[in-house]
């Protein structure tokens, strides 16, 4: 990209910053597609679509936006990764093993999940949805009946860690061998001593760590 065309995709980005903050589906679709046919990086119009996730993440923390206007923004959202899906760059890889992606009470967020999800079924994963806000105890129930090798959790928000940690502890006490590891902005929040497989800030990073892990096994 030359030094003349990074201003014009930075208003781009920023317009569709603008458009998802509004909860606009439709805009945030054609944008992130406008974006897409250029010379950027589709890897990077991901980025810009997780920044803006972050700016809601924390409007809403704030109680500047419901729980409408978060889930309007989610869908936005949502709608420009489907746009940019073709030209995701995620490596193909053949490993054997489940992963099910899912999302705590208290993290009122899908985004993250949908991401994760859709690297991983693109990348050759057998990826699960195992289900959005859902207890510790609902979570470990789910893990029970189906079995997964590597529960992935998405962590947003500061209010959802104690959760995490209650999860991680039934699992361990349920006996289940599933490996639990967990992303996001709030992963800053874990103790040190948090005892997860696996603790990443970004998707395409724990995906890595979850391919390690499923080789390991």
């Amino acid at each position: 990209m030359t030094t003349d065309e990074a201003p014009t995709l930075n208003e781009t980005s920023k317009r569709l910053t603008e458009v998802i903050l509004k909860g606009d589906d439709q805009d945030a679709a054609r944008i992130a597609g406008e974006i897409a046919s250029g010379r950027a990086e589709t890897n990077d119009v991901v980025d810009a679509i997780s920044e803006t996730m972050n700016i809601v993440s924390d409007l809403h923390e704030v109680e500047r936006y419901t729980v409408q206007q978060v889930e309007s923004c989610e869908r936005a959202a949502e709608s420009a990764l489907n746009a940019i899906r073709p030209g995701l760059k995620v490596e193909q890889r053949r490993i054997s093993g489940r992963v099910m992606v899912t999302s705590l009470h208290g993290d009122p967020h899908t985004f993250d999940k949908t991401l994760l999800l859709t690297m991983l079924e693109m990348g050759g994963f057998s990826a699960l949805d195992g289900g959005e806000e859902l207890s510790p105890e609902d979570i470990v129930r789910n893990v029970k009946a189906v079995k997964p090798d590597v529960l992935a959790i998405p962590l947003v928000t500061a209010s959802a860690v104690n959760n995490l940690l209650r999860t991680r502890s039934l699992l361990a006490n349920s006996g289940a061998k599933t490996k639990l590891v967990t992303f996001g902005r709030g992963v800053t929040k874990l103790p040190s001593d948090s005892q997860l497989s696996a603790v990443e800030e970004d998707s395409l990073t724990i995906l890595s760590r979850i391919a390690e892990i499923l080789i390991a096994l």
